[in-house]
């Protein structure tokens, strides 16, 4: 009960944290180009989304983790006994209704060792409060480094939550 507790006033906390650091966030990246309204600010993309990557040859449904820092991290599951994913990367207001977030993902196999990476870049803008829409490339590695090529992608995802998950 107590621990509960001590996670419920935590999770307050850091909620008021982030909703007062955002306007502060907001002003700083809008510059002199400040929206004519507070409604008409979104702000940084603090939290957890789930969503959608699409690329030719198909989709991934994934979860990122964006923290007020201005990192953000994948949310796998857990490596099975055949391998796994994981990934991280930045992201940065464009302006108060968009953001552009990139970084890395690493595949590995069951005994850790690397089999493939890839690099993503994409360009998001909110499509009201709760979800945003995106455009990019991934370019995809092998397990050597060497590039293997480049795909556009899309994105669509929704905020599940506004408290980030703390990614190692």
């Amino acid at each position: 009960m107590f621990r509960s507790t001590l996670r419920t006033i935590a999770a307050t906390a850091a909620i008021a944290v982030a909703a007062m650091l955002v306007p502060a966030t907001v002003s700083a990246a809008a510059g002199s180009s400040a929206p004519s309204s507070v409604r008409d600010v979104i702000g940084p993309p603090i939290g957890v989304w789930d969503g959608r990557i699409s690329h030719p040859d198909g989709h991934i449904d994934i979860k990122l983790s964006f923290r007020l820092n201005g990192t953000l991290c994948l949310i796998a599951p857990p490596p099975d006994p055949g391998g796994g994913i994981e990934g991280s990367g930045r992201w940065r207001l464009t302006d108060p209704n968009s953001f552009n977030f990139n970084g890395r993902e690493r595949y590995f196999d069951g005994s850790g060792a690397t089999t493939g990476s890839l690099t993503f870049d994409m360009n998001a803008d909110y499509q009201g409060l709760t979800e945003f829409v995106g455009k990019g490339t991934a370019t995809l590695f092998d397990a050597q480094g060497n590039e293997l090529g480049t795909l556009p992608t899309t994105s669509r995802f929704k905020r599940i939550s506004l408290v980030p998950v703390n990614c190692s």
